[in-house]
């Protein structure tokens, strides 16, 4: 009866390991879509115009900044995979020198994907949209 316990116990655990790992992997892949569609963006935008809400992104992002994402800590960190959307979906709302009519699809794809990450991460998106609006207009001010 231990062993069959011992065995089940091993089992679960690496069931769990791999579903973990199974989500890194699936954020990281969304952050790399984000920084892929960011790229696309920058020849048709001045990034330095949203210099604001890259410093507000860059506050959750460790040794190293949104633009220049680096580290398997931030790759797969679901609070930045968020951010970036945010960044993204902002930069998108604010711009109007170019139709981005196929980079605003490819993004709401990449917003509904992380919200069904888990029920964590709606609240993130909704907490963070305020904080970066509210921290980009008290910069401006």
């Amino acid at each position: 009866m231990s062993y069959v316990n011992k065995h089940l116990a091993r089992t679960l655990e690496q069931q769990h390991k791999r579903s973990v790992k199974g989500l890194f992997i699936k954020i990281q892949d969304l952050n790399n879509e984000c920084t892929l569609l960011r790229k696309r963006l920058e020849p048709h935008i001045d990034i330095s115009t949203y210099n604001d809400a890259v410093a507000y992104v860059d506050q959750f992002v460790s040794h190293t900044s949104i633009v220049n994402l680096k580290f398997i800590t931030n790759t797969q960190n679901l609070e930045v995979v968020v951010l970036h959307a945010l960044l993204l979906e902002h930069i998108l709302q604010n711009e109007t020198a170019h139709t981005f009519d196929y980079e605003k699809q490819l993004l709401q794809g990449c917003i509904q994907e992380i919200l069904a990450l888990n029920d964590h991460a709606s609240t993130l998106f909704t907490n963070h949209n305020e904080k970066m609006l509210h921290y980009i207009h008290s910069q401006t001010v």
